[in-house]
């Protein structure tokens, strides 16, 4: 079954960054602030001409000022998912792997935004519970592509190749679009940091190493010297059920839905249409174009996510102030306050 509520709240922050005029619509409950009471502390506004919060634009757009980006701790591997996963287990005693990512599924009312799955892929020592961020047409409703190390930009790439990208340097030695990097000791060529670094470098975390990790837990396979060429390869999805996001997960999104099983475990209730597979392997190295299904395939496009835009969610389906994914400032790591979409609070 479905829990109609969530017993979790926000901690509730304050939006005075949003206050430019006295009118006293920024009180205590955040005026009408779409996401009033998400987390304020230890975050920034953005500042990019008339654009801020929520509004944060995913490029420059002739705006100047701030972009908002995909965070690069919810990178598979990345220092907080990893303690994210150890308290997980030590409170749960599930031991999986998190991730986020896109699952794209007409089965459900916001097309899986802010919903957990439970993963069960070929080859990979653990399950992995993954919090859908994002919806893509690219991205099939029985595959689900995670966020990993230079997996592969997609159909948006603000990571590198621009001059407001997060990252320095060009194109190739981040690999194939779709997939990215081909093999493990590729990996050495890509840039440890963001051009703003100080944070990355704080957290313990570099490109290098969770594009090397990503590698060692085979949730990603290599190409290299098959019939169709690099980077169609993955590892096939055995099963896939919705399930309730662990708390641990959801502190580093800032996103959860109101309406979430009760458990962590796979159940025949929850499970999505046509798992478990016993019937199919994960074929993107069909040609022409290739089929994602059945597939956990990998991305890092280091873009805003849909789920950071009002307009993608139901609010009656969303935990009070955390109807919005918390977006990134450029160095990957600092968040943006995302409680309002517009100065004094009147939105």
């Amino acid at each position: 079954m479905l829990v109609a509520a969530i017993a979790l709240t926000a901690n509730a922050g304050p939006c005075d960054k949003y206050i430019q005029n006295p009118w006293n619509i920024c009180n205590a409950s955040c005026g009408h602030c779409f996401n009033g009471g998400a987390r304020s502390n230890g975050t920034k506004i953005c500042t990019a001409g008339t654009a801020t919060g929520y509004l944060c634009p995913p490029d420059a757009q002739g705006q100047g000022g701030d972009i908002a980006f995909a965070c690069m701790d919810w990178t598979f591997g990345s220092s907080s998912m990893r303690r994210a996963e150890a308290a997980f287990k030590a409170s749960s005693g599930e031991d999986v792997f998190f991730g986020v990512g896109t699952f794209g599924t007409s089965d459900d009312p916001q097309q899986g935004l802010g919903a957990c799955y439970r993963l069960t892929a070929k080859g990979v020592s653990k399950d992995i519970i993954a919090q859908s961020l994002n919806t893509g047409s690219d991205v099939a409703g029985n595959q689900f592509d995670m966020q990993i190390g230079a997996g592969g930009a997609g159909i948006f790439n603000t990571c590198v190749g621009g001059d407001e990208s997060m990252y320095d340097g060009g194109l190739p030695p981040w690999g194939c679009q779709y997939g990215g990097v081909d093999n493990k000791s590729a990996c050495a060529g890509l840039p440890e940091y963001p051009r703003d670094a100080a944070a990355m470098k704080a957290a313990g975390d570099s490109l290098v190493t969770l594009c090397e990790y990503s590698w060692d837990q085979s949730v990603r396979l290599s190409g290299a010297g098959k019939p169709a060429g690099v980077c169609k390869y993955n590892p096939t999805l055995l099963d896939v059920s919705r399930v309730r996001c662990p708390d641990e997960l959801a502190e580093l999104t800032w996103f959860q839905r109101s309406d979430e099983p009760a458990g962590y475990a796979t159940s025949a209730a929850h499970r999505v249409p046509g798992f478990p597979n016993a019937d199919h392997e994960c074929h993107t190295d069909a040609q022409p174009v290739g089929s994602s299904a059945y597939c956990l395939t990998r991305m890092m496009d280091c873009r805003k996510p849909s789920g950071a835009w009002r307009s993608n969610v139901k609010p009656e389906l969303m935990v009070a102030g955390r109807r919005v994914v918390q977006t990134c400032a450029a160095d990957g790591y600092t968040r943006y306050d995302v409680q309002c979409g517009c100065f004094d609070c009147n939105c």
